[in-house]
């Protein structure tokens, strides 16, 4: 049997589907960027997989709770519909503690990766470790609160048991919640000394700070929930008095899977303007084409890479007035030659230094090959031959 979702009901299921879905696609998209990008799934990375677990569970046991009275006065609740109530409410708290207990975990292997100073590892360690201590003793002190552990929603409905004063609970959250809340400030703040010593420019450096930094974002939600910890001790009317604890709660963790995964998501973005920009490119005309492409604007043509592993290049003979094409090749001993023309310079090649107005082939030969292959025909010094085109358009 379930009741009506009603009270403060609404407020809380809809806070727990909002953070399930944009952690759902937060965690999913790191999930892909570690491995089908990056291809490196890290203990980082794990460990914020089984804190979104933790979350999704959290979240179900939530929502369940609002279809047995969480978020309505007792009084308006049937009484056999209120130990249910709190039996679910009872439930969400200890995979809340291992959810953040994963995440912090999380953040602080993700920063240990990058650190390099013995100084930031131990503050890295030390901060972690403390937070772990806590949460997992915070977790026992809730878990243990009544023995047995039914007692805490049996006690209604004539159950036998004892439970701790509901005060030592509360300032058990008050601790956890403090502790919680300055870890996040010192991992937030710790990657801004990270990256100071790194050989970046100024801007990625803040760029690379400011990504690792957004966990930080997850102590707002702590501390809003700060003022309404004291409603734990609510015993009369503890599911209603307990609805802002439960919501923020839900966004704290929430808040920091999605920050966190979106700090690891570079890699993705990167990979999405190249391809928009090389997209872009084509379409103008002006961009990389496959060998044997015909198009009407004026460019080159990148070539194929045949099975023998050489790399050819084909160069457009339709080449627009006030563009250029220059190909610099490098083979052996440091030997260099480059080649310049424009459509007002073509002409037939007879040196190494004109052009034919047919299309002309460049092989570039592996250094695997070990020999000039068409270099050592023309009178190209034999090696490793580097080839790279460039366009130039005039203003």
């Amino acid at each position: 049997m379930t009741v009506p979702v009603a009270g403060r009901g609404p407020q809380v299921a809809g806070a727990a589907g909002l953070f399930v879905a944009l952690s759902t696609v937060a965690v999913l998209l790191r999930c892909y960027c570690r491995v089908i990008i990056v291809k490196q799934f890290g203990l980082d990375d794990w460990l914020t997989f089984f804190s979104w677990i933790f979350f999704i569970v959290y979240c179900t046991f939530s929502i369940a709770g609002t279809h047995h009275g969480t978020g309505q006065h007792a009084v308006d609740l049937p009484p056999n519909e209120l130990p249910i109530g709190l039996k679910w409410w009872w439930a969400c708290e200890p995979v809340y503690v291992l959810a953040g207990l994963a995440l912090k975990a999380s953040i602080g292997v993700q920063l240990l990766r990058i650190a390099v100073s013995k100084t930031h590892k131990l503050i890295i360690w030390i901060t972690v470790g403390i937070l772990e201590t806590v949460g997992v003793a915070y977790f026992f002190v809730f878990v243990m609160q009544c023995m047995p552990s039914q007692y805490f929603w049996t006690r209604f409905t004539g159950g036998t048991g004892s439970c701790l004063d509901p005060q030592i609970v509360v300032d058990a959250t008050y601790a956890y919640s403090a502790i919680t809340c300055a870890t996040d400030w010192i991992l937030g703040l710790l990657p801004i000394s990270l990256v100071w010593d790194l050989q970046m420019n100024s801007r990625t450096k803040l760029m690379v700070a400011g990504i690792l930094s957004i966990g930080a974002v997850a102590s707002t939600a702590t501390i809003v929930r700060i003022p309404y910890v004291k409603d734990l001790g609510n015993q009369a009317d503890f599911l209603w008095a307990t609805s802002d604890v439960a919501i923020w709660s839900t966004a704290e963790t929430g808040i920091g899977l999605v920050a966190s995964s979106l700090a690891t998501l570079r890699p993705l973005l990167r990979l999405f303007l190249t391809r928009s920009q090389l997209g872009e490119s084509t379409s103008g005309g002006l961009g990389t084409q496959q060998w044997g492409a015909t198009t009407n604007a004026n460019g080159y043509i990148r070539s194929r890479t045949p099975k023998n592993g050489a790399e050819e290049f084909g160069l457009r003979n339709d080449i627009g007035k006030g563009r250029g094409v220059t190909t610099v090749v490098e083979a052996g001993e440091g030997t260099k030659r480059s080649m310049s023309g424009s459509r007002e310079s073509v002409g037939p090649l007879t040196s190494a230094n004109n052009w034919n107005t047919s299309e002309t082939k460049l092989t570039d030969m592996s250094s695997d090959d070990g020999h000039g292959g068409h270099g050592g025909s023309s009178g190209w010094p034999t090696g490793t031959k580097t080839t790279t085109v460039t366009h130039v358009v005039e203003s």
